[in-house]
């Protein structure tokens, strides 16, 4: 268990999400007790992309490293100590924030490109978003309408309309169109592909000593490898925004 928690903390994933509700149920304990330490986070610049400051709080939101310890806890009380107690487990967690910081320099990257290229949502496509949002929402939770409401309402928003506004000024959305029109809008994956993937690793198809038929996997086979195209063509995309980016950091 120790070792794949130790493993999680070393992935830099690029992730690319609209606000996820269950954010909004957390924005307290991201705060720190102390105002002085609060107001030295706020003004504490950690990085600068492009004139664009990032500073220790928003480090902090991004990499939510309190309720990352608090999990830990919950599952190992150990191995929380020696993360937060010995050289080797400061070190994992210095990693841990560093990485974080540079897919916050990723976001603000891509945010700024979004801009620049002037990417925008219309009437129509701000409420098919949050339609989907609220859908999967209440999915998720399995919620109706009421205990939607009754949430919100937990959280500090007046109604229903007051988080959608809030929801709809998340710059993120507009960084998923740019990603979508103009980084992953041709990714096709081809029947020879497919095929070929499928021959290379008919064990993951296996059961029982049966290999299931490439017509019923393929197009689990075809999601995967779509995938795994996008996520491609979406760091190369980000890596040839850092090149022409002036990034500063200071931890």
């Amino acid at each position: 268990m120790k070792k794949k928690i130790l493993s999680s903390l070393l992935i830099i994933v690029l992730i690319l999400p609209v606000t996820v509700f269950a954010q909004d149920l957390n924005l307290n304990s991201k705060q720190p007790a102390d105002p002085n330490l609060k107001n030295k986070m706020e003004s504490n610049i950690v990085a600068k992309v492009n004139e664009e400051n990032i500073t220790s709080k928003e480090l902090a939101q991004k990499a939510s490293t309190n309720q990352l310890l608090m999990k830990i806890n919950q599952i190992d009380q150990q191995f929380l100590q020696t993360l937060t107690s010995t050289e080797s487990g400061k070190k994992v967690l210095k990693e841990y924030q560093k990485q974080q910081l540079d897919n916050l320099i990723n976001n603000i990257l891509l945010q700024q490109k979004a801009e620049n290229v002037g990417i925008t949502l219309s009437q129509k496509e701000k409420e098919q978003l949050y339609q989907q949002q609220k859908k999967r929402i209440l999915k998720n939770n399995n919620l109706n309408q009421e205990k939607y409401l009754s949430i919100l309402k937990n959280q500090g928003y007046k109604n229903e309309k007051e988080y959608k506004q809030q929801f709809l000024k998340n710059p993120q959305l507009k960084v998923n169109k740019l990603i979508e029109e103009k980084v992953v809008s041709n990714v096709n994956v081809t029947s020879s592909e497919i095929k070929q993937f499928y021959e290379k690793n008919k064990e993951q198809f296996t059961k029982d000593d049966k290999t299931q038929p490439l017509e019923k996997v393929k197009p689990q086979i075809e999601e995967l490898l779509k995938q795994q195209k996008r996520n491609k063509k979406i760091s190369q995309y980000v890596k040839n925004i850092r090149e022409k980016a002036e990034i500063k950091k200071n931890i």
